[in-house]
């Protein structure tokens, strides 16, 4: 898939928001919901009992939303604030180095938000296409979950987004139904607040 390819499926399957984690919630609340990585909302894997339990959860849920061998993308990026950088977060970060990324034309972020961001600061988004398997990108999930880096896999297919974070995992799906689906399977793993958060 070249960069042109990819932003037009995005802007065909998710004209409402940017291939940026936080906006989701915001942009398809209808069909989002958030599971927690740990039992009772905790945050970080601190033993070694921890982290099988939040690399067991993580694994079973994206490989049900996307499927065993699915052809998914892995989308990242990073923030740039009124600073030219020459190198990015793809080529910074070790748990990226085993992917081959295509970067994305910058997303100016006063298109977000503007009131919030200058003119200047961007948004700098990468995609790479890879093979999903549980446990194949254990070392890639263990440095989201240590808020290292944020990365999201994407099923243009089936209208599908699956975005890891320091806590949990953010998941879009097609539609209204299918979210209550999941999240009555995987209710256990909601959070108790009425937020979902």
């Amino acid at each position: 898939m070249t960069p042109d390819q990819f932003k037009t499926q995005w802007t065909s399957i998710f004209p409402n928001t940017f291939p940026v984690q936080y906006l989701f919630k915001r942009d398809y609340s209808d069909r989002w919901f958030r599971i927690h990585s740990l039992p009772e909302s905790q945050r970080y894997a601190v033993t070694e009992a921890e982290w099988e339990i939040l690399l067991e959860r993580q694994n079973t849920i994206i490989t049900d939303v996307l499927g065993p061998g699915a052809k998914v993308l892995l989308v990242t990026g990073d923030f740039n604030f009124n600073e030219p950088e020459e190198v990015h977060i793809t080529e910074q970060e070790q748990c990226f180095s085993h992917y081959a990324f295509k970067h994305l034309e910058s997303i100016p972020l006063c298109k977000i938000d503007a009131d919030e961001f200058n003119p200047s600061d961007v948004y700098r988004p990468a995609f790479a296409e890879i093979t999903w398997q549980p446990n194949a990108h254990n070392a890639l999930l263990k440095c989201i979950a240590n808020d290292e880096v944020r990365a999201i896999f994407v099923l243009f297919e089936q209208s599908r987004l699956v975005a890891p974070y320091d806590g949990g995992i953010d998941i879009i799906l097609e539609d209204s139904l299918a979210r209550d689906n999941y999240k009555s399977k995987y209710r256990d793993w909601l959070s108790a607040l009425e937020s979902g958060l």
